[in-house]
């Protein structure tokens, strides 16, 4: 008689395991957003000429570098310290810290925007300001939208709110954008308007958030009234874990934003608009680790605090195998079909961009298999390791991208990128292992990496010989997609995770583990 094992029990697998479901809910969250995300970056490159798409990108990609720089690290920082003094029960400095980074995040935002019309009018003064530049002009006021909006991501992270994430950031926000570019395109309207459509959704979204703040702050304890000694006092703490992470966010931008920059730079509107089109196709792949990082983080800083270590190896080893077999098939379609997928998205003049996103995908699925160190040691390393780390990615990303985009341009952006998330990779991995009696090279870890490598190379076989034909690789890529999950079944846990699976006839049986009895 054949019945379901249960799972070898674990310190706090309780709440390993409600991370992981809370992950898992935002991670289809993301997947809903991602449609409505992917239709305007559709339609943008559809409705555009290819030379206005890359005016607009490298507006847009100005716009998110500022955004980084204004930002200040503050939605990390919140997702390192706000979990300490919660555990600790200290609300006056939880209140305080929380408090202090929303104000830093509004001050820079707007000093990014005052910058922005400074520069444009010294450029208005001795020459005539570029296109980007005015469409920028507009752009420029989605970036406090972006700051607050990521940071009040990070402290419904803290508290465990998966689902008001899920409604705001991935339905509402996404949904509010996407019927500001129907809008536009309904009345013809041109490159300025598109820019605007996008602020005011931005804006929209904002007050949403706002609101749901004031709901959260008025159902928890977790905040009291303080006084400006208070938050002078969370700030020594509160900036130097933030000014530690300039490196990262500057080494973020280098392998995405500044990219397109530099292309922009050396290279014209065409080649800019051929990078962007399909990056963020190829950064679907990262979408997996970016979900599940969100309630990762609390859950580690937690487990560390406490001493819980066998927990934390659980934690780490579990969320990377599910992070793992999660964008293999998104991996996969981008790697294994470049070609047919820019042409069938972007249209026949995007052609020429199916190797720049094989290329784009590899780098970004080799950031998310090993993407949880860096997670990892934000929480549990100290600031000399995390600016070790971060010096070390960002001069291999800064030396990639300058030796490569000027001579390459989209090309050598993507494999700038993809050398660029190697480095980091190995640099995390040499830091965790330094850092936290916690192993990313693990017997599990190696395995889900090996059958992944394999079963890719095996279908990259298979596509560039004459025994498949176009027709069948998608069915053989749900297939092998499947087949990974299946053989890492025992390090999933799914019938710990998702109860429900379990019972769902064929797919419980395959997904978990059985035994004899």
């Amino acid at each position: 008689m054949n019945k379901s094992t249960t799972p070898p029990s674990t310190p706090n697998s309780g709440e390993i395991a409600r991370g992981i479901r809370g992950s898992s809910l935002l991670f289809a969250g993301r997947c809903l957003s991602l449609g409505m995300n992917f239709a305007i970056q559709l339609a943008a490159v559809r409705y555009f000429s290819k030379d206005e798409f890359g005016v607009y990108s490298v507006a847009l990609s100005a716009v998110a570098v500022a955004a980084v720089f204004a930002a200040f690290g503050m939605d990390k920082t919140a997702l390192r310290v706000l979990p300490r003094y919660q555990s600790t029960g200290d609300l006056r400095k939880f209140s305080a810290a929380a408090q202090l980074m929303a104000l830093s995040t509004f001050l820079c935002s707007l000093l990014a925007i005052v910058v922005v019309y400074m520069t444009w009018g010294f450029e208005h003064i001795y020459s005539s300001p570029s296109r980007s530049m005015d469409v920028m002009l507009v752009m420029i006021w989605m970036t406090p939208c972006i700051v607050l909006d990521c940071f009040v991501t990070s402290l419904f992270s803290v508290f465990g709110k998966p689902r008001a994430i899920f409604v705001r950031q991935h339905i509402l926000g996404p949904l509010l954008r996407l019927l500001a570019v129907i809008v536009v395109v309904l009345a013809g309207g041109g490159i300025f308007a598109f820019a605007a459509g996008q602020v005011i959704a931005s804006l929209i979204g904002v007050l949403i958030y706002v609101t749901l703040v004031r709901s959260l702050i008025r159902e928890r304890d977790d905040f009291v009234c303080v006084t400006w000694h208070d938050m002078k006092s969370t700030a020594r703490e509160v900036f130097s874990y933030s000014l530690t992470l300039i490196f990262g966010d500057v080494g973020f931008l280098m392998r995405g934003a500044m990219v397109v920059l530099i292309i922009g730079i050396f290279h014209s509107p065409s080649e800019v608009a051929g990078f962007q089109a399909v990056f963020p196709a190829a950064r679907l792949n990262d979408i997996v680790i970016a979900t599940f990082s969100m309630l990762f983080m609390p859950s580690a800083g937690r487990l560390f605090s406490e001493g819980a270590i066998d927990s934390l190896n659980h934690l780490f080893r579990k969320t990377t195998i599910w992070t793992t077999v999660l964008s293999f098939p998104l991996f996969l379609a981008c790697f294994l079909m470049p070609e047919q997928l820019c042409v069938l998205l972007f249209g026949a003049q995007y052609a020429d961009s199916a190797s720049t996103l094989a290329i784009l995908s590899l780098g970004f699925f080799i950031n998310t298999i090993v993407g949880m160190n860096l997670r990892l040691i934000r929480v549990v390393s100290g600031l000399r390791m995390l600016i070790l780390v971060d010096v070390i990615s960002l001069a291999g990303a800064i030396g990639t991208n300058f030796l490569l985009v000027p001579t390459f341009g989209a090309v050598g952006g993507a494999w700038a990128i993809l050398i660029g998330f190697g480095i980091q990779g190995i640099a995390c991995m040499a830091a965790v292992a330094m850092t936290v009696d916690v192993n990313p090279v693990a017997w599990r870890l190696i395995r889900a990496y090996s059958l992944a490598g394999i079963l890719t190379w095996g279908l990259w076989g298979a596509a560039g010989s004459a025994l498949v034909a176009p027709v069948w690789m998608p069915v053989l890529l749900a297939a092998t997609s499947l087949l990974l999950a299946w053989l890492c079944r025992e390090d999933l846990e799914v019938a710990n995770v998702f109860p429900e699976v379990a019972r769902v006839p064929y797919l419980g049986r395959l997904l978990t583990t059985e035994q004899s009895g």
